[in-house]
């Protein structure tokens, strides 16, 4: 029982910062002086513009966005995975490439607007 309790204290944790990370990139005001969603301004810089800050920002948010969802996501499979669903909590874990190609994606628009 305390191991369990202490497996509900860390994924709940996990949750609460995944979940953070994702209002922040979500409700964050946007650089960009139209409106629209923040990973348009990241796709659409060039190589050529030197310190595209409002690309940059995009891509940071892109970042954090993928980082909280991985964290959730994790800690959903944790909980499976606690309550021996193995089969369910090993799809679920599958489901990590997609945030982990988020943050591949957040890199390379990072690196593309500072450079």
């Amino acid at each position: 029982m305390d191991r369990r309790r202490t497996v509900i204290r860390q994924v709940s944790l996990l949750s609460l910062i995944g979940l953070g990370l994702v209002g922040i990139a979500l409700f964050a005001p946007d650089a960009a002086p139209h409106p629209g969603p923040f990973f348009t301004v990241a796709t659409q810089t060039t190589w050529h513009k030197l310190l595209d800050l409002p690309a940059a920002w995009a891509s940071v948010k892109i970042i954090l966005c993928s980082l909280g969802l991985f964290l959730v996501i994790e800690s959903t499979g944790t909980v499976l995975s606690a309550l021996k669903l193995k089969t369910l909590a090993l799809l679920v874990f599958f489901l990590q490439v997609m945030p982990c190609v988020g943050l591949i994606c957040g890199g390379y628009y990072f690196a593309k607007s500072l450079l």
